[in-house]
């Protein structure tokens, strides 16, 4: 694979917030871009993932581990599945330092879209909650 960025290059940004049981709030938000590479080959995520506000609420919300996940749509509206694109991270240790991920991967003739949402597990059972997804468009 080669590392010459073609276009197009999409800019994505997604604002959610986690509420606890007992009223705290933290507000987290997924920014970054998605690039194609080497003629539409291949695929290249680069993102960020930090706390906006609600840092003192982290305990309140449970100190989930957050990840981000990765779908992609085909022409015919064909989705690949939904997978992890970034390690996990507890929300405190987000608190200090954002966490950077970059994801690369095959991108087919038929692809057009790549969806990006965030996840929350939190409590021994690992509990899962999800974030509304951000749709990148790469190809009309």
């Amino acid at each position: 694979m080669t590392q010459s960025l073609e276009l197009p290059v999409q800019e994505f940004c997604l604002d959610w917030t986690l509420t606890g049981d007992d009223g705290g709030r933290v507000g987290v938000t997924l920014s970054g871009q998605v690039a194609l590479l080497d003629n539409n080959r291949f695929y290249k995520i680069d993102g960020v993932v930090y706390v906006t506000e609600g840092d003192a609420d982290i305990r309140a919300v449970g100190n989930p581990c957050l990840s981000v996940r990765r779908n992609g749509v085909e022409k015919t509206g064909r989705q690949w599945g939904w997978e992890m694109c970034s390690a996990r991270k507890r929300l405190a240790a987000l608190n200090t330092m954002e966490g950077y991920f970059v994801r690369t991967g095959y991108w087919a003739p038929a692809d057009r879209a790549i969806q990006l949402s965030l996840c929350a597990e939190a409590g021994w059972s690992r509990r899962k909650s999800y974030s509304p997804t951000v749709t990148v468009r790469m190809v009309d």
